[in-house]
């Protein structure tokens, strides 16, 4: 069976997805809302990163042995390349330092 045959894996990302839906559902209200909300959807958009991050960590381990699952990895790796990062790890974590540092303007507020 391929990785993207995988029941789990098709759980994964439908989990990946909804919980993109809901985080960009919320991003369009950022401008109204007051610093608590900005912290918590911040939080949520560092649990779609980490699950985007478990999901990347698999699939490099899963394209060792499967053609499907390295195509994706290398198509993943040559658009974030595109964006100046070295692979998707790189720019996720990047993506957590932005992130970390919005939260922080946040608190620094007075």
């Amino acid at each position: 069976m391929s990785f993207f045959q995988s029941e789990q894996v098709q759980e994964n990302l439908q989990d990946i997805f909804k919980t993109y839906q809901q985080v960009a559902a919320v991003t369009s209200q950022l401008a109204t809302m007051n610093t608590q909300e900005k912290l918590e959807h911040i939080e949520d958009c560092k649990i779609l990163i980490d699950k985007q991050r478990n999901f990347c960590f698999r699939l490099t381990l899963a394209a060792s042995d499967d053609p499907e699952a390295a195509d994706m990895k290398s198509r993943i790796n040559s658009l974030t390349t595109a964006f100046g990062y070295k692979d998707l790890m790189e720019c996720l974590d990047a993506m957590l330092m932005t992130l970390d540092q919005a939260a922080q303007r946040e608190l620094d507020q007075p």
